[in-house]
């Protein structure tokens, strides 16, 4: 078998690189040499061959063009410059990530046991609901079960009327998935509830969220348990995840 040496590939450019199907460079990266193979595509059983460019192979992990995988799977793949994201399938409008923007304020236990993208304690864990990681959200740790109040959290946003949706996913994070409880989460827009999901239990997929924010000038979004359980049954950790407002 034979395998074509390509030098001076940098480690940072690679997804670009590979949507491109050409070679690029970035100052300060790390160069790298990696070997390219006539590699087999084989999707839902029926071999595809990309049109121009190749897969490589590089430390163990196997690369291959981008724009060739999205289309052979009839999805369009496009790239945003100015947001330097790649869209793979539908391109959503103009958004930003929730916890991009500052809160307002915070009450009930959301003061201490609110986490933003990541879990606070252990440092560092993302957020994983029946098996699925995200990367930004809203998660929070409902243990305590000595008082009402323990049990619910809330964080406010004001909005000011400059957005017109909010979607996401909701559900419980694997790191309590076989809590005896259930959660309960509300979306309210200036003190109107707009969204309710309730019965929320471990082990069950993120359910979507879609909420119309037209004209909303203060958002809450409020975690509720629903039973005051001992603190062994009773623990639920809510992650309120890929939030994006539009």
């Amino acid at each position: 078998m034979k395998f074509k040496q390509l030098k001076g590939f940098v480690v940072g450019f690679t997804c670009c690189a590979l949507f491109t199907t050409g070679v690029a460079y970035a100052a300060g990266g790390t160069q790298i040499e990696v070997f390219y193979k006539n590699l087999k595509y084989m999707i839902d059983g029926t071999e595809k061959r990309p049109s121009e460019g190749q897969g490589f192979i590089y430390d163990g992990t196997t690369y291959v063009p981008l724009r060739f995988i999205g289309e052979a799977l009839g999805k369009e793949v496009s790239w945003d410059a100015s947001t330097e994201t790649i869209w793979v399938g539908k391109k959503e409008g103009a958004f930003k990530n929730l916890t991009e923007i500052d809160y307002a304020r915070m009450d009930g236990v959301a003061k201490t046991k609110l986490s933003f993208n990541e879990w606070k304690y252990p440092a560092g864990l993302k957020f994983k609901i029946a098996g699925h990681e995200f990367y930004n959200g809203l998660g929070i740790v409902l243990d305590e079960y000595y008082f009402y109040e323990d049990s619910v959290g809330s964080i406010d946003y004001n909005l000011n009327g400059e957005y017109v949706k909010l979607s996401g996913k909701i559900g419980v994070d694997d790191n309590t998935k076989s809590s005896d409880n259930t959660g309960t989460v509300v979306i309210i827009g200036d003190g109107k509830e707009l969204y309710r999901k309730s019965n929320l239990r471990g082990g069950d997929n993120p359910a979507p969220v879609e909420v119309d924010l037209k004209g909303v000038l203060k958002l809450q979004i409020k975690f509720e348990a629903q039973d005051n359980k001992s603190r062994d049954e009773g623990k639920i950790n809510i992650g309120f995840v890929d939030v994006k407002l539009y």
